[in-house]
């Protein structure tokens, strides 16, 4: 057994269904699930339990108390022992030549130290996406596809586990959101991802998704907010004009619980993000 498709999910056993059904259909086993379930109310558990049932593929199920998806992450990987997962949201499905594909791509990183995952680009159903898409098998970092090849967009991560495990999600006493972000850069510093022009997961934006939630999360866990933000504010390899915006967000929400001037200012490690931000609330403080 070589991959894992890890599913992590809260209350969504009216949507866990689709996506049993597309694992189902692969036309390609040797394959795992696993599902970390975040504290559910609804008969996700019992569901579970009947699908496994039906399955021709071994189900691995775990339960948490609700404290978010980002150590729902941290649980799998605690369970996963499989070398290679990739995550599946519970309101995704699978082409039912993803995992194929998947076992084709393999080969291309399995020997490589600096790749990290493959990335194949998450095809939006209900939303039109606008702009750049990957033509070609690319190695890039988070930061250079955004910024250097201009290619946006959610992707589905097929990492391995041994260089995942090194990357574990901090955790907020209270909180139960993180931007996946924080991660990301972190492995920018060591790896690189093969982006893929293939897509291998469908998706719809639906009402109570993360996606759709945005600010009010953030606002909900300031902490994790500011965390992210701070890092890619002091991340010198993302354009100066962009982090400046980061540094607006980071003192945002860094301010929600922490009022010290001093203490936001010293987190700020560029000299030029600094005297923009002192300059931005000089500026603000004598325009009253």
């Amino acid at each position: 057994m070589k991959l894992t498709i890890f599913t992590p999910t809260y209350n969504r056993a009216y949507l866990l269904p689709q996506l049993f059904e597309s694992l189902q259909r692969q036309n390609k086993k040797g394959f795992e699930w696993l599902i970390v379930d975040d504290g559910s109310t609804d008969n996700t558990r019992e569901l579970i339990n009947d699908l496994a049932n039906q399955a021709d593929f071994k189900i691995h199920y775990y339960y948490q108390e609700n404290q978010g998806k980002h150590v729902a992450i941290n649980t799998a990987l605690q369970h996963i022992d499989t070398p290679y997962f990739a995550t599946v949201d519970s309101d995704d499905y699978l082409e039912d030549n993803a995992v194929e594909i998947i076992f084709s791509k393999l080969s291309l990183i399995d020997h490589s130290k600096n790749i990290v995952a493959l990335a194949s680009p998450i095809k939006i159903l209900n939303k039109d996406i606008q702009g750049k898409i990957i033509t070609v098998n690319t190695v890039s970092t988070t930061y250079e596809m955004i910024y250097k090849h201009k290619i946006h967009g959610e992707a589905t991560l097929i990492f391995k586990t041994e260089l995942a495990r090194r990357f574990e999600y901090p955790t907020f006493s209270g909180e139960i959101f993180m931007l996946e972000s924080v991660v990301f850069n972190r492995m920018d510093e060591m790896y690189k991802f093969l982006y893929i022009p293939e897509s291998l997961v469908n998706a719809e934006y639906i009402p109570d998704g993360l996606t759709s939630q945005g600010r009010k999360k953030l606002l909900d866990n300031p902490k994790g907010a500011a965390l992210a933000y701070k890092e890619k504010m002091n991340n010198s390899k993302i354009p100066l004009e962009n982090r400046k915006i980061f540094a607006k967000n980071y003192w945002d929400y860094e301010n929600m619980t922490n009022k010290s001037f001093t203490s936001k200012i010293i987190k700020i490690k560029g000299v030029m993000i600094k005297f923009y931000m002192i300059a931005f609330f000089l500026k603000r403080l004598f325009s009253k």
